[in-house]
């Protein structure tokens, strides 16, 4: 098993690698295409798409091959999609290699949590939260990366297409270390349906949970610059602070879990976020917004981890239809939310419309006991859907 902990483990910082790299090279790719920034928001939102669309797809695909062919296929097309992206020369070729990109992203999204959750049921103790901070070390490492090899005047295609090869070949090679599905541990469910009003309450707090993320994401640069007046390379600190917070909160996710338990830790950290947004939003201080950010990345980082177990739990169902069902969800907020606030900004200001940010992270807190662990579902008893495979036992 401690085979398949690592691989898995590098599997969630490959997907990190990924995301932060290519975030980091956006600029230098849309120069390359001669798009506007219109064309580009465009481009972008087709990888949005993409992912919204794979991960149901994903959910299923699972059931009938398992998660460990679906983790591998899924990393290695999104490998292959960011190399076609580094190398557009339009909106069009752009716009296709993105909503590959993100098909792949969203389904990586499902299957690698669903080997996660069935992971930490083999162990039968706390360990899904250490994968995320593998995904938030991983982004972190590859935005690093990207602003290296601008420095250094390397071209997208060759930094991407280069990370797109060592991600691809990793991939396939150590793939045969992830689980292995056991036929009929979960009775086949259909691709569309309505799910339980569980899983409906956990993708409202996964909603309210990316929207923050996306939003830090997007604006905090810009509120820190245009509202609270400091350079672009102070601005820039907001969300590395943020970012950095949020992969910390997840280091530490699996033993604040075991001992406070997931309903006291998603309210404490959406309190801990809301509070940390406002007093950034309130203060008309640069380290006070800085600090602010850090607290809200704390907050917001053990969320999604602990939501995503919880979906995977569902009783009657798959991890990888309740995963499914929590991150399609959550991705809405993800893709909705920072447009909405743009909108917002336009009308009552920026400072304002993030408000919204706060308002998410307090519904949050009241929205904290769909976390709670499912009667019946505990590691110890439950039926577990993956052995491991390619793995002495450890």
């Amino acid at each position: 098993m401690r085979a398949s902990r690592t691989v898995l483990t590098l599997f969630f910082f490959a997907d990190g690698l990924l995301i932060g790299s290519w975030a980091s090279r956006i600029p230098a790719v849309q120069t390359q295409a001669g798009l506007t920034n219109t064309r580009l928001g465009f481009a972008l939102f087709a990888a949005s798409l993409g992912a919204l669309v794979a991960m149901p797809f994903a959910g299923r695909l699972c059931e009938r091959v398992g998660s460990r062919r679906v983790t591998v296929a899924a990393l290695v097309v999104a490998a292959a999609s960011l190399f076609g992206a580094s190398s557009a020369g339009g909106f069009a070729s752009l716009g296709l290699a993105l909503l590959g990109f993100g098909a792949g992203f969203g389904s990586i999204n499902v299957a690698a949590n669903a080997q996660g959750i069935a992971l930490e049921r083999l162990y039968g103790r706390g360990i899904f939260s250490s994968f995320h901070a593998a995904f938030s070390l991983g982004a972190m490492a590859g935005a690093a990366l990207g602003a290296l090899a601008a420095r250094l005047d390397v071209t997208p295609r060759a930094h991407l297409g280069t990370l797109a090869l060592i991600v691809a070949v990793a991939a396939l090679a150590l793939g045969r270390m992830l689980l292995e599905p056991v036929a009929g541990a979960f009775a086949p469910q259909r691709l569309l349906v309505r799910p339980p009003r569980a899983l409906l309450v956990l993708g409202a707090a996964a909603l309210c949970t990316l929207l923050a993320e996306g939003s830090a994401a997007d604006w905090s640069a810009t509120y820190l610059a245009q509202s609270v007046r400091t350079t672009a390379a102070v601005a820039g600190l907001g969300y590395a602070m943020f970012a950095f917070a949020m992969a910390a909160s997840r280091t530490l996710g699996d033993r604040l879990n075991h001992r406070f338990g997931p309903v006291a830790l998603v309210r404490a950290g959406g309190a801990l976020a809301a509070c940390g947004l406002t007093g950034a939003l309130v203060a008309n201080s640069v380290p006070v917004a800085l600090l602010g950010f850090a607290a809200m990345g704390a907050g917001v980082g053990v969320q999604v981890p602990l939501l995503f177990r919880a979906g995977g739990s569902t009783p009657g169902m798959s991890p990888s239809i309740g995963v499914a069902a929590v991150s399609t969800i959550g991705w809405l907020g993800f893709l909705a939310g920072p447009p909405a606030i743009g909108l917002a900004a336009g009308a009552v200001g920026l400072r304002a419309a993030l408000g919204i940010v706060v308002v998410a992270l307090v519904t949050l807190v009241f929205l904290a006991p769909s976390a709670s662990p499912r009667r019946g579902e505990e590691p110890a008893t439950h039926p577990v859907p993956e052995i491991p495979t390619g793995a002495h036992a450890g």
